[in-house]
């Protein structure tokens, strides 16, 4: 998982998940943008960004779909990229792009003026989220069109991820899903909330709501995403007394492997327009 906000909102979270200060922060977000952006990338452009639009990415992370959104735009339309931790989206050179610290639940957002608003694995770290969900649906002009991602991993996801590990480690990889489940869960985080987006978007007003889910089939041999946020929670993820050390050791030693095969995380993407006129 990814998450992309500062010291204040995890005031509101209780206890944080990632610490954007770990050395390593960058790489992992820019290895999440590598495994997810293909299937992000692919609906944005089938619901017709184009040309000047008028686009905000909320919780921009490395800001790679910020970048992509100001090209398909062009020098007639414009990109807000924001974030409460900014600093890995900024120095683009983009003039279309502009890159803001911002708190979607608190700081101001001009109302009725996108023409899409798009963020990816951002509600489910945020308690609040229904308010979040409003105030990005208050931002998008009538007939715009709202886009949000988010994990599901809980529950029985957690079965179907550890399907794809080799059968005599079915159990470590059903241990290590509820291992990360229960840390979440005591962090404030929604790790199931990718079931639950296409309701979120139809409670919040939207039409024409639909949504895909995307799950990679990855080999191991690759430092990406999903060995960065084991290793870097790791002490936390033995806290939680469903692993040891040595389970740890041997998970990470298996995404080592060049023919290792394994699904990360389950994505869940979502997508609705907000009723014309």
């Amino acid at each position: 998982m990814t998450i992309t906000r500062s010291a204040r909102e995890a005031r509101a979270m209780g206890t944080y998940v990632f610490d954007q200060t770990w050395e390593r922060e960058r790489d992992r977000l820019a290895a999440l943008e590598d495994l997810y952006d293909g299937p992000s990338l692919h609906r944005l452009a089938a619901l017709g960004v184009s040309a000047g639009w008028r686009c905000l990415e909320v919780g921009c992370g490395a800001g790679s779909v910020a970048r992509w959104l100001a090209g398909r735009v062009g020098p007639t339309g414009h990109v807000l990229a924001t974030d409460t931790d900014p600093r890995f989206a900024e120095g683009h050179g983009l003039a279309n792009l502009d890159v803001r610290r911002h708190d979607v639940l608190v700081d101001p957002l001009e109302p009725a003026t996108h023409d899409l608003v798009h963020a990816r694995a951002v509600l489910e770290h945020i308690p609040q989220r229904g308010q979040a969900l409003e105030r990005m649906v208050a931002a998008t002009r009538p007939g715009g069109w709202v886009v949000v991602e988010d994990f599901d991993i809980g529950g029985p996801m957690t079965l179907a991820t550890a399907r794809y590990y080799p059968p005599e480690h079915t159990g470590l990889a059903e241990r290590l899903g509820r291992a990360l489940e229960r840390l979440f869960a005591d962090s404030g985080v929604d790790a199931g909330l990718g079931q639950r987006l296409p309701a979120m978007l139809t409670d919040a007003g939207l039409v024409d709501v639909a949504a895909e889910i995307h799950a990679p089939v990855l080999p191991g041999g690759v430092q990406g995403f999903f060995p960065l946020t084991l290793r870097r929670l790791r002490p936390r993820l033995v806290a939680t007394g469903l692993l040891d050390d040595g389970e740890v050791d041997l998970v990470l030693d298996l995404l080592d492997q060049p023919a290792f095969r394994y699904v990360p995380n389950f994505m869940v993407i979502a997508w609705g327009r907000r009723p014309p006129g």
